[in-house]
């Protein structure tokens, strides 16, 4: 009897419910030669702009993208400091890192893996000019006590939303809260394209105005002079076209994926491993699934899963303030002890819209027989 596969994430299932109105865009944008800002690029980014609740969304090239135009358009750089979680993935820190600034290391939560707001508290200084929270995983940091702390000290909130579109804080949608919200549009992202591509949300003209200019060489158009020192970061009018129809599923599929998670939760109850936690005041998108393996063997259950044909990854095993990358150029108030256990422990299970039940049984029944007394 051949032995069940279920793969971490499978791609190839998403085109085959939308692949016909993808080739009808892909015909239809091919035709017109409009590849490169053409109208399906403002049609998309005015239809994400209202998902998001915010005035105005500005489509570039990836996520990074996205967080770095932000923070130069709101002049963060040389001299400054921006707190953001040392447990997320490089690129929260690198866009600070790019623009000339300090990323100073913060901890996060113990059960939702998000932005701590008590350690932010404490590492504001007089340099520090804002705070990136990361909703990571698929879930809002804790939004009411970051605002709070913006408001007080004088800060901007710049939040990467790129694990998190359609996550809600308050029935309220993640990338609406800062100053700007930035967005991921990386193949198996909750709303992926065919390649790279990414967004802004905001509701400030101004930085709208701005970051329009920065992502096309700091101009609107052919017709207007440079009016920023901008670099090449557009939304190709393809990926503009196919993330449209994708808009218009993604509350659908993000239900299959809370449906996914509830067959997780269901199943694993029982076991050892610790199960995401849904914080109060939030609704996850499960962009992905991430238990916590104590004991220290979560590289054994890891290989045994690999051993029955079960794919797992792990986001993410190093944490910034450790990356070779990073190491000299970050500040790190003392260890960050949650962050450090975390990354030693966690492990992302098979998480997609389109997974079956009986695929999440397979998974589970492997990691209970993992458990199981020898």
């Amino acid at each position: 009897m051949k032995q069940v596969s279920v793969p971490y994430f499978d791609i190839k299932r998403q085109y085959e419910q939308l692949g016909k109105e993808y080739e009808a865009a892909f015909a239809r944008v091919a035709s017109s030669g409009a590849y490169i800002l053409g109208p399906d690029v403002a049609e998309f980014e005015k239809s994400f702009s209202e998902f998001c609740q915010t005035r105005y969304a500005v489509a570039v090239g990836s996520g990074t993208d996205a967080l770095i135009l932000s923070l130069k358009a709101a002049g963060i750089g040389k001299g400054d400091e921006v707190i953001v979680p040392s447990f997320t993935f490089v690129a929260s820190a690198f866009c600070i890192l790019h623009v000339g600034a300090t990323p100073v290391m913060a901890e996060v939560d113990p059960q939702t893996y998000t932005l701590c707001p008590k350690s932010v508290e404490k590492l504001i200084t007089k340099k520090t000019k804002a705070i990136l929270p990361v909703h990571l995983y698929g879930q809002a940091s804790e939004m009411d006590a970051l605002l709070s702390l913006a408001k007080k000290h004088k800060l901007f909130i710049f939040e990467d939303a790129c694990q998190a579109h359609g996550a809600l804080w308050k029935d309220k949608r993640v990338g609406s809260f800062g100053k700007t919200g930035s967005f991921s549009f990386y193949p198996t992202k909750n709303l992926g394209a065919l390649g790279d591509g990414g967004c802004i949300t905001t509701s400030d003209e101004e930085i709208f105005e701005a970051t329009q200019r920065m992502r096309n060489l700091g101009r609107k158009t052919v017709k207007e002079n440079h009016l920023y020192a901008g670099i090449t970061s557009r939304l190709d009018t393809v990926q503009a076209a196919i993330l449209s129809i994708k808009l218009k599923h993604l509350d659908s599929l993000n239900e299959k994926r809370h449906k996914a998670a509830s067959w997780y939760f269901r199943n694993l109850i029982h076991t050892p491993l610790q199960l995401p936690h849904e914080g109060a005041h939030r609704r996850h998108v499960y962009h992905l699934f991430v238990v916590r393996v104590p004991g220290g063997k979560r590289d054994a259950l890891q290989n045994y899963l690999a051993e029955n044909n079960i794919s797992s990854m792990i986001h993410y095993p190093v944490p910034v303030h450790l990356q070779p990358a990073c190491k000299s150029k970050v500040k790190v108030p003392g260890r960050l002890k949650v962050t450090e256990q975390i990354c030693g422990e966690i492990l992302s299970l098979p998480m997609f819209p389109e997974i079956t039940e009986e695929e999440v049984k397979t998974v589970c029944s492997a990691i209970k027989k993992f458990y199981a007394p020898k």
